[in-house]
């Protein structure tokens, strides 16, 4: 009896043992990104895992690294997850004549070690000033700055002048002067170090006879957006057209060229331009109006990319008098994601992602349910969001929001599109003043 009731209990622990290694099997925690982020408090960049498990994002192991330069305001990951350009805009400091003096802007490269951690490798001036936004190629061969001003004569130095003329054609109500108007900056990428090479304007020539060292745009850029080979280019004034709110569209040719599509500027409607995106699949591409605080849907025609409103036009935002600053889809391209600077709905000031289901066959937004905690149609996060992404576990979205200073993070169900708090908090300090956010999911 002794003997059978020993080898009763030896079958229970072995059979506990099993049931054990089994759970132990099917618990899947590791990390499934690196998240990096931009701040410009102190001009940095850093890194961060996110756990697979539970969303929670955790620093990697080093300090945060000098961006290379001044006031980081975006960064993208070249395709492979290997190399991450730092975009500083500089400082800009102005004269009384309104001359402005640039110091510290460039685009930093850094590679993507397997822990995460981030190595700066080295920095390319952009051709021209005030750089605003960064976005790569079809297929990652060629790297696009749009700059605010064009080079003048004097470098670092953007000029400022009383009177219009063909170098300074763009007015400045605010300095009562008139800037030059804006411009791309294009390299090509050695996809095996990052480095990157100047692409020269062989359409145009400066006074020399020598082709120009960008491809000029209008005034007042505001951002810009590739979709499918054609970027679009958004500018708050085009005194060619005597449009105030205008998008061109250039062909984004595989020898790194831009080449502006006929149709010259396509007036869309807009009284504050402020973000240009596109939906995952690339099949919607959308505006964000903060004049009007909407939401502006569209496809591109035909053969030569030009923007074409979809039917129902204009959505309105569901933040009331949000200051909207940028926008996702998920991967399936049927929800939109919109981060907002502030919503006074909601008795207070504060911010939040607000959301829309995409109607497949015609792009028709729709909000829904975004927060079942809270039975509302927005989600609260950080003060100042600057950026949103989906990760690549489709299991979360995060936010990095400049007046708090962190990183937002939401459980996301990708059947319903809601979003709920992390099990173990949602909210993760970061940087100083966060710009930008992204991730690499090459954790090899």
């Amino acid at each position: 009896m002794k003997f059978r009731k020993f080898g009763r209990i030896a079958l229970a622990l072995a059979a506990s043992l099993v049931i054990g290694f089994g759970t132990q099997s099917c618990y899947y925690d590791y990390t499934v990104a690196y998240i990096i982020v931009t701040g410009s408090q102190y001009n940095q960049v850093a890194s961060y895992k996110e756990d697979n498990e539970n969303g929670v994002l955790s620093a990697a192991p080093h300090d945060p690294l000098s961006s290379g330069g001044t006031n980081p305001i975006r960064a993208l990951l070249l395709s492979g997850g290997r190399y991450v350009y730092v975009l500083n805009q500089g400082k800009p400091t102005t004269a009384a004549d309104g001359t402005i003096t640039w110091t510290g802007g460039n685009i930093s490269v850094f590679s993507v070690g397997g822990d995460g951690q981030l190595a700066y490798q080295i920095s390319y001036p952009s051709q021209g000033f005030g750089s605003l936004r960064l976005a790569l190629s079809t297929g990652g061969t060629y790297l696009y700055v749009l700059d605010e001003y064009q080079p003048g004569s004097t470098p670092n130095t953007t000029p400022a002048s009383p009177t219009i003329s063909t170098a300074t054609p763009c007015y400045n109500a605010t300095a009562g002067v008139y800037y030059p108007a804006g411009d791309i900056t294009v390299f090509s990428i050695d996809s095996s170090t990052g480095r990157l090479f100047l692409v020269q304007n062989q359409q145009q020539q400066n006074a020399l006879g020598t082709p120009l060292s960008y491809f000029p745009v209008g005034c007042g850029p505001v951002d810009f957006h590739l979709v499918t080979n054609y970027l679009y280019t958004g500018e708050a004034s085009d005194p060619a057209s005597g449009n105030t709110q205008v998008i061109y569209t250039y062909s984004a040719s595989t020898t790194g060229q831009l080449i502006q599509v006929p149709g010259g500027a396509q007036p869309i409607g807009t009284s504050n331009m402020a973000v240009i995106g596109a939906s995952a699949s690339g099949t919607y591409i959308y505006v964000l109006d903060n004049g009007t605080n909407e939401i502006y849907t569209f496809t591109q025609s035909g053969n030569n990319g030009l923007l074409s409103a979809i039917s129902g036009g204009a959505v309105p935002n569901v933040a009331t008098a949000a200051g909207m600053t940028a926008l996702v889809t998920d991967s399936s391209s049927k929800y939109l994601y919109i981060t907002n600077t502030q919503s006074p709905s909601l008795g207070q000031s504060a911010s939040v992602i607000s959301a829309f289901d995409i109607t497949t066959s015609s792009g028709v937004l729709t909000p829904f349910n975004l927060n079942p905690a809270n039975n509302t149609s927005t989600y609260g996060v950080g003060s100042g969001p600057q950026c949103i992404f989906e990760d690549p576990s489709h299991q979360y979205v995060y936010t990095a929001n400049a007046g708090a200073s962190d990183i937002t993070g939401a459980k996301f169900d990708p059947d319903t599109g809601t979003l709920v708090n992390l099990s173990k908090g949602s909210t993760f300090s970061t940087v100083g003043t966060p710009t930008w956010c992204l991730y690499s999911s090459n954790t090899d």
